[in-house]
């Protein structure tokens, strides 16, 4: 008996030791500082809040590129030439956050908002200047997304512009949703009956 503890502790005290090593080497291993980490994309979006199952996959699937975009230098100079109401440019409030464009998206919180009147007058989603909770109006959301993928993608980042402190007229919604297109997909169309 007095065998078989001992035994029992001494494999106890190899397997601790062995983890103890590999705690030691996984410290003592220099982090690789020659590539700068990318962040990554978030694997369901949890700060999706829809439960209508076609309008939370078009969101799902509209935000994947919108986040894919925001990788592109051109895309991310828009906060440069957009600027919140005390007239400092998007980019700096993004800096002041120390955020990336990417992850400051994955910060925002999706709803429904449908219930609200500016939903029956056909806009895609609104949000106040500076808020991180954009409301989304479903109907037009899968209208768009089945007639345009890219322009939804684009209404997204339109909204984080906003999220950011960008007001509205001036500039005008179709401006700010045109800029985004020309610069992150210099082959869109926007679909005539859109309202922005």
């Amino acid at each position: 008996m007095a065998r078989r503890c001992s035994a029992r502790a001494a494999a106890v005290t190899a397997v601790l030791v062995i983890l103890g090593t590999g705690r030691m080497h996984a410290q003592a291993l220099p982090l690789d500082t020659s590539e700068q980490q990318r962040p990554n994309r978030p694997v369901s979006w949890p700060r999706l809040q829809l439960s209508d199952p076609v309008a939370r996959r078009a969101t799902l699937k509209a935000l994947d590129e919108a986040w894919q975009l925001l990788a592109q230098p051109d895309c991310v100079a828009l906060l440069a030439g957009f600027s919140d109401s005390s007239g400092r440019p998007l980019e700096q409030h993004l800096e002041s956050l120390s955020l990336d464009p990417q992850t400051y998206l994955t910060m925002l919180v999706f709803i429904d908002g449908s219930r609200e009147v500016v939903c029956v007058e056909g806009v895609f989603a609104f949000t106040a200047p500076g808020s991180r909770v954009v409301r989304l109006c479903v109907d037009e959301l899968k209208r768009t997304s089945q007639q345009s993928p890219r322009h939804t993608a684009a209404s997204f980042i339109h909204e984080m512009l906003h999220s950011l402190g960008l007001g509205e007229n001036p500039p005008s919604p179709k401006e700010i949703t045109r800029r985004v297109l020309a610069a992150c997909h210099r082959d869109e169309i926007v679909p005539r009956h859109i309202i922005f």
